[in-house]
C-alpha cells in the first residue's frame, strides 16, 4: 500500500503597507467630521417647523413682576392729577411709564410727577426688591417718561427717569432742553453765518455774470 501524505500549506497573512494605513486613518479622519456635520442635519431636519421656547433671563427677574402689579401702578399713577393719560408696558425685563401731562404744567411740577410716579412703583413692587441685581442674577429696568405737548415747542416738558438693575440709584434727564444752550446757540450761529456765506457768493457770482454779458 502506498501512503498517501498529506501536505500542510501555510498561508502566509499579508501585511498593510505603510501607505494604505495611512490612506485608511485619513479616511477615517474625514469620515469623522462628515457623519457629525450629517447628523446635525438629521437632527435639524427632525425638528424643523417647532417652535422653540427659551428665554434670555432664565434664572433671573426673581421676583417677577405680575399683571396684577402692572394694573396696581397704573391705577395708583392715575391719582397723581394733572395727567391726560397713563401707559404703563411691562417687556423684555423693562417696566416703561408714560405720563402725558397738562400741557400747562411747569418745569418743576414736571419734576414732582416724576417724583411721585417713582414713590407710586417704589410702593407696589420695592425698587430694592424688583429694580436691584444681586449677585449674578439680573432683575427688571425701569423708565418714568412724563412730558407735555408732543410736538416740539418752546415750552415742551419731557423728563426721563431711568434705573437698569446694576445701578445703585436712578439718574433723571432733560429730553426737551439741551444741556448746553451756549454750544447750541454757537451751532445755530455758524449755521447762520454759512447761510449767508452761501446766499452771499450766491449774488456775487449772479452779479459777474450779468455784467460779462452786458459787456
Amino acid at each position: 500500500m502506498s501512503e498517501n501524505k498529506t501536505v500542510t500549506t501555510k498561508k502566509e497573512k499579508k501585511k498593510l503597507s505603510r501607505s494604505a494605513l495611512v490612506l485608511i486613518v485619513g479616511i477615517i479622519i474625514i469620515a469623522i467630521p462628515v457623519l457629525i456635520f450629517i447628523g446635525i442635519l438629521g437632527i435639524s431636519a427632525l425638528h424643523s417647523g417647532t417652535p422653540r421656547d427659551g428665554s434670555r433671563f432664565d434664572g433671573d427677574l426673581n421676583p417677577a413682576i405680575t399683571n396684577d402689579n402692572v394694573n396696581q401702578i397704573k391705577s395708583k399713577l392715575e391719582e397723581i392729577g394733572n395727567l391726560d393719560s397713563v401707559e404703563v408696558v411691562l417687556s423684555e425685563g423693562q417696566l416703561r411709564i408714560f405720563l402725558d401731562a397738562n400741557d400747562s404744567l411747569s418745569e418743576s411740577q414736571i419734576d414732582n410727577i416724576i417724583t411721585n410716579a417713582y414713590n407710586t412703583v417704589n410702593s407696589v413692587v420695592p425698587i430694592s426688591t424688583y429694580f436691584t441685581a444681586k449677585d449674578s442674577k439680573k432683575m427688571y429696568d425701569l423708565q418714568i417718561n412724563v412730558y407735555t405737548v408732543a410736538e416740539e415747542s418752546a415750552s415742551r416738558q419731557y423728563k426721563l427717569l431711568h434705573k437698569n438693575s446694576a445701578e445703585e440709584t436712578y439718574a433723571i434727564d432733560d429730553l426737551a432742553h439741551a444741556k448746553d444752550p451756549k454750544l447750541v446757540a454757537e451751532l445755530h450761529g455758524d449755521t447762520s453765518s454759512s447761510t449767508s456765506a452761501e446766499t452771499s457768493e450766491a449774488e456775487t457770482t449772479e452779479t459777474e455774470t450779468t455784467e460779462t454779458q452786458a459787456q
